[in-house]
């Protein structure tokens, strides 16, 4: 992996994993455009812990009260988020990344993105009251959402966000308490993605750090990992306030205007392509 492609990657991370446009999908075209198929372990590990530090920084006071007042806080509610996520990547994660890990099943998850951003954005303008403080059940609808952004395309903070809109929360209090479900999501992905990396030094009867260090000199050493995981810190910030700042201004339908025409074109691809076979 060259110094450019890092850059393009961490730049792409960043943004789309705050932005409901699905990080994964864009990650995989990416990883399928520059061919990097060797060690993707460790490239999405790191990228993920850019993506995890940025929303501990953003939210550094509110995650601090959360410490300080586990019971009071929205804490509990963020656990309760995670609940349905942790299940399923326990049950059927396995099954349905393989399911979908073909890319031809791409082009339609990110259709599928557009519909969950539309259906958020028509539910909630026909509500006639919003609730700012997040309930349990809202909890648990956001985190049942989570659970679809297992399938690459589909956009984690897409769903969570139009699962909270859906049930009765106000756009802004939604897109805060996703990029706060984001930390265990994140850390989750990071960890999952370590446990695969040991049971490669496992397979190959070396240790973790052997492993490691491999993985690394496949990558084209430790500079392009550096400057993949700082571009995505430094996108990743700059997703989160226009984030912000968009849904206060406009909403979520052009993010599924662009997920729809993306899907489109990539579904068109492939029918071409066929039909040149």
């Amino acid at each position: 992996m060259t110094n450019f492609q890092a850059f393009i990657l961490g730049l792409v991370q960043g943004l789309a994993e705050f932005l409901p446009i699905s990080s994964s999908g864009h990650t995989t075209l990416l990883q399928m455009l520059f061919d990097i198929d060797e060690a993707p372990e460790i490239l999405n590990v790191l990228l993920h812990l850019g993506t995890l530090l940025v929303v501990l920084v953003v939210y550094r006071d509110r995650i601090w009260n959360m410490i300080r007042h586990p019971f009071s806080s929205e804490l509990k509610w963020i656990i309760l988020a995670t609940i349905p996520t942790v299940i399923a990547a326990l049950t059927i994660k396995d099954k349905l990344e393989a399911t979908f890990a073909d890319s031809r099943y791409l082009g339609y998850c990110f259709l599928f993105t557009s519909f969950i951003l539309l259906l958020g954005e028509a539910v909630n303008r026909l509500r006639a009251s919003k609730h700012k403080p997040v309930r349990w059940y809202d909890a648990l609808v956001m985190g049942c959402m989570q659970v679809l952004a297992i399938v690459p395309g589909v956009s984690r903070s897409g769903c969570t966000i139009s699962g909270g809109m859906i049930s009765g929360i106000s756009r802004k209090r939604a897109v805060d308490f996703s990029f706060l479900m984001s930390i265990p999501a994140i850390l989750g992905s990071a960890v999952l993605g370590a446990k695969d990396i040991w049971d490669m030094a496992e397979a190959a009867n070396v240790s973790f750090g052997a492993q490691l260090s491999a993985l690394t000199a496949q990558m084209g050493g430790a500079l392009p990992l550096v400057i993949g995981v700082a571009t995505a810190a430094l996108a990743g910030f700059l997703a989160i306030r226009l984030m912000l700042y968009i849904v206060r201004q406009i909403g979520l339908r052009w993010f599924a205007v662009y997920t729809f025409l993306l899907g489109a074109f990539l579904i068109a691809r492939q029918v071409l392509a066929g039909a040149a076979l």
